[in-house]
């Protein structure tokens, strides 16, 4: 005869708190065996058993609510199941490591600039965090294999990619006002193209394939969540935005304009 319990004693045997033994009844995951006219609870060894399930679902991340479909389940198809779940678990470690990478160039940053502009260092962790979208964003306008290899850098490499963007931004924003004709603007906005065309493979990649789309580029920009994490305000993009063009009129961008 399998051995009952109190509700105290099998607390204390499980490890398991009282209330949450409550509330797991009240949820029917976990009855006890026997309740009394007077309304004692005694547990068994089979409660034991279904405790441990319980135990062992929470630890594979299934919520109590999927645990107690499970348990109510007469055919369980549990390799189906922890197929699912082994996924799940991927995209939540995927998560934590964009996250350990995001404060990782945020303490970087900081050690590198000091006090570090909000709306710089908002851009950064946009960035990390949307990631997958902008390769996805990307790959409209590149080869795949191309964009993998922008995207495949060392975490070094990326920090100091972002050393670098804070800099010139910080620099942009402190000459904001300037006449964007400016050689010391037009500077600022030459290393913008220069580094970016490094990232992405080379300056024929940058103009011809790239800002060659002007037309896509340019109202996606304005509609998509991606691209909103922008470190300055209208005004400091209207005056960037006629800085820009100036460089590329200086560079004969119109050879680069797919429009004319």
């Amino acid at each position: 005869m399998s051995e009952t319990y109190s509700i105290g004693q099998f607390s204390k045997k499980t490890g398991t708190t009282i209330r949450t033994l409550h509330y797991y009844d009240e949820l029917e995951l976990l009855k006890p065996s026997i309740i009394t006219e007077s309304g004692r609870r005694y547990y068994s060894d089979d409660n034991i058993v279904q405790l441990q399930k319980i135990i062992s679902l929470k630890f594979l991340g299934y919520s109590l609510e999927e645990i107690r479909e499970f348990l109510h389940l007469s055919d369980w198809n549990l390799m189906d199941s922890l197929h699912f779940q082994r996924e799940e678990m991927l995209k939540k470690k995927a998560h934590l490591e964009r996250v350990i990478r995001a404060l990782d160039n945020a303490i970087d940053l900081t050690e590198s600039q000091g006090q570090v502009n909000s709306s710089i260092f908002l851009m950064i962790i946009h960035n990390i965090q949307m990631e997958n979208e902008f390769k996805d964003w990307l790959k409209r306008l590149l080869p795949n294999d191309r964009v993998e290899e922008i995207f495949n850098i060392s975490d070094e490499r990326e920090r100091e990619l972002n050393r670098l963007t804070a800099d010139i931004v910080i620099k942009l924003k402190e000459a904001v006002g300037e006449n964007p004709e400016n050689p010391s603007v037009q500077e600022l906005v030459g290393h913008i193209f220069t580094l970016t065309a490094e990232i992405v493979g080379g300056e024929d990649v940058l103009f011809h394939e790239i800002i060659e789309n002007e037309q896509l580029v340019e109202s996606e920009l304005e509609n998509d969540p991606l691209f909103l994490a922008s470190p300055f305000s209208k005004k400091e993009e209207e005056w960037l935005e006629k800085a820009m063009e100036i460089y590329l009129e200086s560079r004969g961008a119109d050879q680069y304009d797919s429009t004319s």
